[in-house]
């Protein structure tokens, strides 16, 4: 079919610098946060594809690729990998980052939609120029600007199922092997990349079916175009369903992630369905991510001006769009970026009413540009109150310093056991190192974790971390586990929700590595090799006579940088210890408490001074036998700023128990390393 002439060619040439502008500003608002972590929506998502395609670029693809989070095979096939294995070529070819290269990728498979759409259009006898219209609507959508750059893989099975209506289009037009054959496998990559999105096009393509079996030269001819695409790419999806679930079956920890398990999650009950506060969550959803109340608005306003093969046009589009949330009910009722899938029907539809009506005489003059140019800008306000707050107010927090830690510490072979964080692949995904996670509740299923660990080489896991307070709070449960594993009963860092456990004995490399990085606020460093910096930079003391009186055991060292010296401070007896100093003492056996009082003098921080201290630091080691350090206690003072943090603070912990080693009591400097004013004390110690 023809396509129909322009009106006018400076109608024309206005709708394209329409169409160029917006997309300029599309690429704009896709751009922003682009060197940020994946930590901005629906992370949990993002790093999954993420982890997956990271591997697939260490590893190379293979048909189960690896998704490391629960042991032998390593493997938990989800989709089929068509986004993760473009990603990871652009990634090898560019040598673009592998965010920034996944990012890119869902980007162009967005704009990559758009010659299919245009060639769909012309179904309802658009003029070339006023399909620019529905392409404009569709690239302001606000589950657009914000999902095709995020590392998911929305936009390319989105790309797949638009491109095999376009061509299952062509070939039921003219039903020869070639247009088949292209269907087919447009159709088969769009099923086995997200088969969620391909079934949300089955009624348009039910409707292009039927339409072109009224008008069929051949119906033979036309029931194979209609039937082979159908047959092949289901009947592909399903084999790749059954397959994944085989793989998940042969490990004991995954069998809660293959597709029967997962039925009730994806479709959620029939009850959904009716429930009043389901659709009024679908409604808002709608006109909070995808098309506006303004829009919707104007698109009704159109509709007595339409064609009516317009009207049939768009009526197929919206039920295409409403069986989204009707067949995968659950989905679409929790996650917003599931109408990436079916938004595109619900856009081309609104603005194939608003197309259609361009050139209508009935219409007063101005009334299309007036109306396209509101419902872009109510398109555009619902990205900036829906989603760019993402971008500016709350911008994605920077990947977790613990997730560093592990990967300078655990060797590239080395695997990491997780209990408490489910299959949550923050971690896994950062320390790019394979995981063996517990899921769920099942960390006391020691016989099912064997049956894993029986796969393993002997001695392969290489650190244990435990995440949340739950377990946390068990210390019998992780004595035993680190005693299992050869790892250190003491933590070797800390952040606020989990606890690293190391080998007992690391490697010096290992230990270098640890006592090099900065000071971390997120991240407590537990360990350190026996000989760190700070103790390097200080130089060693002799106390003698009075100034151990306060001492019980009296220290085996002493180092200060600035020397230590008896005094009284308000009628008590005190050592002047001016930070960076520290105590070493090597308690008796059967030891269990540790007892100081520590401090700053009021002259230190009195106002109206030249220079008053910005604080001090103290903390509490243990030394083992074998020289690591582990952190038993920490608190900043800052008597300026706080008066709880003013006159003589006492520090009171029970030991690690059996406790063998030395205690170091430490006075560092405040959170600038600056010396000044530090005139730190120490009035007592005693370990019993």
């Amino acid at each position: 079919m023809a396509a129909p002439a322009e009106p006018s060619a400076s109608s024309a040439r206005a709708l394209v610098v329409m169409f160029v502008a917006v997309s300029l500003l599309a690429l704009g608002l896709l751009g922003q946060s682009w060197h940020a972590s994946l930590l901005d929506r629906y992370e949990f998502r993002q790093l999954q594809t993420a982890l997956s395609t990271w591997w697939i670029a260490q590893e190379g693809w293979q048909l189960d690729y690896l998704t490391p989070l629960f042991g032998p095979p390593w493997s938990v096939p989800m989709e089929f990998p068509t986004y993760q294995v473009i990603v990871a070529t652009l990634h090898h070819l560019t040598g673009l980052p592998l965010e920034q290269a996944g990012r890119l990728t869902g980007i162009v498979f967005l704009f990559a939609c758009l010659p299919a759409l245009y060639d769909l259009l012309s179904l309802a006898d658009l003029k070339p120029s006023r399909r620019l219209v529905v392409l404009a609507v569709v690239l302001t959508s606000p589950v657009y600007l914000f999902y095709a750059r995020t590392f998911m893989i929305e936009t390319t099975a989105l790309c797949c199922a638009v491109w095999f209506l376009a061509l299952f289009r062509r070939s039921l037009e003219s039903p020869h092997w070639g247009w088949i054959v292209a269907t087919t496998l447009a159709a088969t990559l769009a099923a086995l990349t997200k088969i969620t999105t391909f079934l949300v096009f089955g009624l348009p393509a039910l409707a292009l079916a039927l339409s072109a079996w009224r008008t069929a030269k051949s119906r033979p001819r036309w029931l194979l175009a209609s039937v082979i695409p159908a047959i092949v790419s289901l009947g592909l999806a399903w084999w790749w369903v059954r397959h994944g679930d085989a793989v998940k079956d042969s490990n004991p920890f995954t069998g809660f992630i293959t597709a029967r398990e997962l039925r009730a999650w994806n479709f959620g009950p029939w009850a959904l369905r009716f429930d009043g506060s389901f659709w009024i969550h679908i409604q808002e959803n709608i006109v909070g991510y995808n098309l506006t109340e303004g829009a919707i608005a104007i698109a009704l306003l159109c509709v007595p001006f339409a064609p009516a093969r317009s009207r049939w046009i768009a009526a197929a589009g919206l039920l295409g769009f409403a069986s989204g949330p009707l067949v995968f009910a659950n989905l679409y009722h929790i996650h917003d970026y599931y109408y990436a899938a079916n938004s595109l029907l619900l856009l081309a539809a609104a603005g194939l009413l608003l197309a259609s009506v361009w050139d209508d005489p009935r219409l007063p003059r101005g009334t299309n540009w007036l109306a396209l140019g509101l419902v872009l800008v109510f398109q555009l306000h619902a990205f900036y109150r829906g989603y760019y707050s993402h971008h500016s107010r709350h911008p994605a927090p920077p990947p977790p310093e613990l997730a560093a830690i592990i990967r300078d510490s655990v060797p590239a072979d080395g695997v990491v056991l997780i209990y408490g964080a489910d299959w949550d692949p923050l971690l896994p995904y950062y320390f790019q190192r394979r995981a063996l996670m517990v899921p769920g509740e099942r960390e006391n299923e020691t016989a099912v974790l064997e049956q894993v660990l029986e796969r393993l080489p002997p001695h392969r896991i290489a650190a244990l971390v435990i995440h949340g307070d739950k377990l946390r709070a068990r210390p019998d449960f992780i004595r035993e586990r680190t005693a299992r594993f050869g790892l250190s009963a003491q933590p070797a860092a800390r952040s606020r929700t989990d606890e690293l456990y190391l080998p007992a004995s690391l490697d010096p490399g290992v230990m270098a590595k640890l006592a090099a990085r900065p000071a971390a606020s997120a991240v407590q460093l537990l360990t350190l090799p026996a000989n760190d910096t700070f103790s390097a930079a200080l130089k060693p003391e002799i106390l003698t006579g009075p100034a151990l009186a306060i001492f019980h055991p009296a220290p085996v060292e002493v180092r200060s940088k600035y020397g230590v010296s008896p005094a009284e401070l308000d009628g008590r007896r005190v050592l002047n210890a001016h930070a960076p100093s520290e105590f070493v003492f090597r308690p008796a056996p059967g030891a269990h408490h540790f007892r100081a009082v520590a401090g700053l003098p009021d002259a230190a921080f009195a106002p109206g001074r030249e220079a008053i201290t910005d604080g001090i630091t103290l903390e509490v080691f243990a030394t083992a036998p074998g020289g690591l350090k582990q952190l038993l206690f920490q608190r900043r003072l800052d008597p300026a700023h706080a008066a709880g943090d003013r006159g003589p603070q006492t520090i009171e912990l029970d030991l690690p128990q059996p406790f063998a080693g030395d205690l170091t009591l430490r006075l560092g400097n405040g959170p600038d390393n600056n010396p000044t004013n530090d005139w730190a004390y120490c009035a007592s110690v005693e370990i019993f």
